[in-house]
């Protein structure tokens, strides 16, 4: 027991919330099927016999989690108890309505700590009052029906359901030993409903949010960080007012006409012989190479509208380019299983570039990769790491002449 409560107390600090439930229901307890003489019987013989052996009655429990993997309850319960077994000819024997109250302390360990049900292991103890009777006199006091009592030692099986996040289903069998012969040894099997007082969906860790040149887009999504901008091109500044960003602007400080930049009045007599001037002269293409990252929700591949906002702005990066080259790669946090999240991460990567396409990009100027939760970029310890690498790197490679 000593080193269940120790188990308990390590883990209650991985405990986040909601360490209380309450839960009500039915219990049955069955002093037939526990390996004494008749009118008892072998012990676990006809013991899912419900009819002939088991006598209902009530139970109202609280428990303390400790952790996923450890809970305490407290529980007690009510019962009259008028089937006490067989004689030798099979025929049951009855007894006159018996008071039964149970007062018990148990820890319980559970399996499968992650999934709506959860199967436990429950070991205990209590104290036990039956009402005396034909087969279990035992008081000093006048009359037979006195309330007789002694401590018991518990242990049993159990299984949860979690229905919703604060309702689910629980159902025990125990058997409760005494040392005691004038308290009866029996089964003690109870199916309930709990309430979880202040379960809830996790909350998420606030995102610290970086705008390092407040301009209202943050710097995850800004493709100019360091120079304000406007939302429409993801951050970039719009000096000229022509529409097109600085950043894909070949005339930024001239509102274009063509590509960024006013078109030239080229002479006639310019373009004649060999007679040349400026305007004939070709520019090495401008080259931009930059990355971007695009991040999704838990357990999504859809793009939000903060994502669609970084992906426009490199469509209309790639309206006036020569050549485009563009990377994704998928990632994932790394909740889940390992197969799952490279699944996952490759649909997020196929999710951009279908998006991409459909907006005009060459298909086959985009290559995606996806490597699952094999490569995170922050921490998944906490909330906010799990949030970074959630995503999509994009390495992006364009020309412009």
């Amino acid at each position: 027991m000593a080193v269940l409560l120790f188990a308990a107390q390590s883990n209650f600090a991985q405990q986040k919330d909601n360490p209380w439930s309450f839960e009500a229901g039915v219990n049955y307890v069955n002093v037939y099927s526990v390996g004494e003489d008749t009118p008892q019987g072998a012990f676990l013989d006809e013991y899912f016999n419900i009819n002939d052996h088991w006598n209902v009655g009530t139970y109202f429990a609280v428990t303390r989690d400790f952790g996923k993997w450890v809970s305490l309850t407290a529980r007690g319960s009510f019962n009259n108890i008028t089937k006490w077994g067989e004689n030798a000819n099979n025929e049951r024997v009855f007894v006159d309505n018996l008071t039964y109250y149970g007062m018990d302390g148990m820890v319980n360990i559970k399996f499968l700590a992650d999934t709506k049900i959860k199967p436990y292991v429950t070991l205990g103890g209590g104290y036990t009052w039956i009402e005396e009777g034909t087969y279990n006199t035992f008081s000093l006091e006048e009359g037979s029906d006195n309330l007789v009592g002694a401590g018991t030692v518990n242990y049993g099986l159990g299984l949860t359901y979690d229905i919703t996040d604060r309702f689910g289903v629980n159902l025990q069998f125990v058997y409760k030993h005494t040392f005691k012969e004038y308290l009866t040894k029996h089964f003690q099997n109870s199916v309930g409903v709990y309430y979880n007082l202040g379960k809830s969906a996790p909350k998420e860790e606030p995102k610290e949010v970086f705008d390092a040149d407040n301009d209202g887009v943050e710097d995850a999504h800004d493709l100019c960080p360091s120079v304000a901008g406007k939302k429409e091109f993801a951050g970039c500044p719009d000096t000229d007012g022509d529409g097109i960003p600085d950043s894909l602007d070949k005339c930024p400080n001239e509102k274009n006409i063509q590509g960024g930049c006013p078109v030239k009045e080229v002479k006639t007599s310019d373009m004649q012989g060999n007679n040349t001037n400026s305007a004939n002269v070709s520019k090495e293409p401008k080259i931009l190479d930059t990355e971007k990252t695009v991040y999704f929700e838990f357990n999504s591949a859809q793009l939000d509208n903060n994502a669609k906002q970084v992906l426009d702005a490199v469509i209309e990066m790639t309206k006036n380019a020569s050549s485009v080259s563009i990377h994704v790669d998928g990632h994932t946090d790394n909740t889940g299983k390992e197969t799952f999240n490279k699944t996952l991460s490759s649909d997020r990567a196929n999710n951009v570039k279908g998006y991409l396409t459909a907006n005009g990009v060459p298909s086959n100027s985009i290559i995606t990769d996806s490597f699952g939760e094999t490569k995170p970029k922050a921490d998944n310890s906490s909330e906010t790491g799990r949030a970074l690498n959630r995503r999509a790197e994009l390495k992006i490679k364009i020309a412009v002449n």
